[in-house]
């Protein structure tokens, strides 16, 4: 390996997609110049020229005059060539000329190596520019001249494309463009190549704020996936071929603002007057999700309403304010009749300045109208974030409210394609990367799709045979995923987390699918922030995966523990885990986090005990434990971590029936 490779040669080239001597023949920008092409394999190599055309590729040593390899290849009717570059090891610079009758081209300061994917919605899109919290000075100091970058721009399509249709380029790993690159993808490669110095790095970004899983899935596999899949596959298309071919847009347009309208209007009952008649209303205790309250599918307008006593003297604070946490997503506030804030931000926290001489002594009403168009809906935030306060005083409004609500009826399809479509993103910018050779993934999405996890956990194993079976490797692609990070609420008392549920389907998706494995964030959440700060840690965590699982490091641990199994016998659980030695807690106190569920009764937090690389659980006796689980919330308190200080994530196992047997 040439280690002076020059990262002044990489900006002298400005990394230029490709160079064209006439405007006849051009390459896939994947392996223009700065690319890194996979190492070991043969690689598949392709671009454009005139239909039938006779294509040359020669693959030199830059500045040598001879090629050590030349390939040729025939362009077919619509002027794809594809040639297969005979294995290379790891190293460079090298430069191809491509050339066909009538024009050439040279891409230049190439290097065979690892690429890999990185791949998922904003936790992976995340960038330097978003605020992190740690590695922040390896950014913007480090330039890795064996790691390149190439970011796969945003681009949906209704059908499979060729070719991506954004300009897209290899760059340095330098500040200057690795500041907008995927800072979870950066902190990875960073990991990687101070690991293996002699291996080049190149990290190919496709990922989209926001997305389901369904959109980063061709077509076909999503259909294979569930039949629920494939019902709104067929509904989705349907609507999107009348929208586009058939004259839809307009009849879409029409209904989608009569819906507007009647969504706007329906439960707009003036009900935010101190004397409005809520007697009818049924009481609800607040902070309440709108699916906890009135179902998983309901999407609609919701009012509440709350009365509470003040002082004479408390009464006249002219600088009072009433916090209500976020309300997910719109939410228009009043205050005996007054409206005093309006926010549309679904995670914002509402803090509202009261106006002079809003509030009165004796009884108070606050009135909420709280709106959600898709997706979760109402309270979100903790009970003692709900208040209202002024120098000196304040009063908890948590509790005892009372509600009725109204359900908007299912929104118009309107066959506009749009990243949340099924395919969009992939037909646009996964599609087009094919057959390239990847060493292999890495996957850091789920948000989008949390209260799911059932079609997730079918969805994702289709999504990485359609991968695999795709892209170049020999020996099948590993793909590795990042569970999902604390978020929201810690409660008292043991819940169904849906946020759980997600986190432990993405756990058992790494350990029970071929060449894969999951990561851990539980440690590194934010209450109000699904965006965690700190993705130097999760950057490094899927790296340990990599290098120990793909690379066959020995002497490195590769994740936290993990469970393997639960047996019970003489009045005692005994959970074991993998990747146990030295297991403690994080905080140095006692084991938390851990609920037993034992016949005929509801989950209850359970005293557990670090034994070895054991955890034991006492039952008490006679009863029969059923289901034992941990770090089962929202935003779980829970310590279990190895000797390395990697955390254990959530998990949930059946006594009963335990048909999970993880891997050693």
């Amino acid at each position: 390996m040439n280690h002076t490779l020059a990262v002044s040669a990489l900006l002298a080239t400005a990394m230029a997609s490709y160079a064209i001597a006439d405007a006849g023949i051009s390459i896939a920008p994947m392996f223009s110049t700065g690319a890194v092409i996979q190492r070991d394999v043969a690689a598949p190599v392709w671009g454009w020229a005139a239909p039938d055309s006779a294509v040359e590729v020669c693959l030199s040593r830059d500045g040598a005059d001879k090629p050590i390899e030349t390939v040729k290849a025939t362009a077919d009717a619509s002027g794809r060539w594809q040639v297969s570059l005979p294995a290379q090891p790891a190293g460079g610079p090298y430069r191809l000329d491509v050339s066909d009758q009538s024009s050439s081209l040279c891409a230049t300061n190439i290097l065979f190596g690892d690429v890999w994917l990185c791949s998922g919605q904003s936790n992976m899109d995340m960038n330097y520019g978003w605020g992190l919290t740690r590695g922040k000075g390896d950014i913007e100091t480090n330039s890795y001249p064996t790691m390149r970058l190439f970011d796969d721009a945003n681009a949906i399509s209704s059908k499979p494309l060729d070719a991506l249709t954004r300009t897209a380029k290899w760059t340095a790993s330098d500040f200057a463009h690795s500041r907008s690159f995927s800072a979870c993808g950066w902190f990875f490669g960073q990991a990687l190549v101070k690991a293996m110095p002699d291996i080049p790095i190149g990290l190919i970004e496709a990922s989209w704020s926001g997305t389901p899983i369904k959109t980063w899935l061709s077509g076909e596999a999503y259909c294979a996936a569930d039949p629920e899949c494939k019902r709104q596959y067929d509904t989705t298309y349907s609507a999107i071929r009348n929208y586009e071919e058939e004259g839809g847009k307009e009849d879409y347009e029409k209904r989608f603002a009569f819906w507007t309208a009647e969504s706007n209007a329906r439960g707009d009952i003036q009900a935010e007057g101190p004397d409005y008649d809520d007697s009818e209303w049924k009481t609800v205790s607040v902070p309440v999700t709108f699916e906890k309250q009135l179902g998983k599918d309901f999407d609609g307008c919701v009012w509440y309403r709350r009365s509470f006593d003040l002082t004479a003297e408390q009464a006249s604070a002219t600088n009072a304010t009433l916090h209500l946490g976020a309300i997910d997503d719109k939410d228009l506030t009043y205050v005996n009749g007054v409206f005093v804030g309006s926010n549309t931000v679904w995670n914002a926290k509402r803090e509202y300045k009261l106006p002079a001489r809003v509030l009165r002594e004796g009884r108070n009403v606050i009135a909420v109208r709280a709106i959600d168009f898709g997706g979760g809906g109402g309270f979100t935030d903790k009970a003692d974030e709900i208040l209202i306060a002024a120098p000196g005083w304040s009063v908890p409004l948590a509790g005892e409210w009372r509600s009725t609500g109204f359900a908007f009826d299912p929104r118009p399809v309107s066959g506009a394609i749009s990243a949340w479509t099924p395919s969009a993103c992939y037909n646009a910018m996964i599609h087009p990367l094919f057959p390239m050779a990847l060493k292999g993934a890495i996957w850091y999405q789920g948000c989008s799709d949390v209260g799911n996890e059932f079609i997730y956990d079918k969805v994702f194993r289709a999504m990485a045979t359609d991968w695999r079976s795709h892209f170049t490797h020999p020996d099948g692609m590993p793909i590795y995923l990042v569970q999902l990070a604390a978020f929201l609420q810690t409660h008292d008392e043991p819940v169904e987390s849906a946020w759980a549920a997600m986190r432990w389907t993405q756990m058992r998706l790494g350990l029970s699918l071929p060449k894969s494995g999951t990561a851990v964030a539980i440690d590194i959440g934010h209450h109000t922030d699904i965006h965690p700060k700190d993705k130097k840690t999760v950057g490094e965590r899927l790296a340990r995966l990599a290098l120990v699982r793909t690379y066959g490091v020995k002497d490195l641990v590769e994740a936290g523990p993990t469970p393997r199994n639960a047996t019970f016998a003489d009045g005692k659980i005994v959970v074991h885990f993998n990747n146990a030695t030295g297991l403690k807690t994080s905080d140095g106190g006692s084991l938390k986090g851990f609920q037993l569920k034992v016949k005929d009764a509801d989950y209850a937090w359970c005293d557990a005990a670090i034994e070895g690389e054991t955890v034991v659980i006492a039952v008490p006796e006679g009863a029969e434990p059923e289901i034992v689980r941990y770090a089962w919330d929202d935003y779980p308190v829970c310590n279990l971590v190895n000797g390395d200080d990697l955390p254990s994530g959530p998990f949930s196992m059946s006594l009963l029936d335990f048909d999970f047997q993880l891997r050693k």
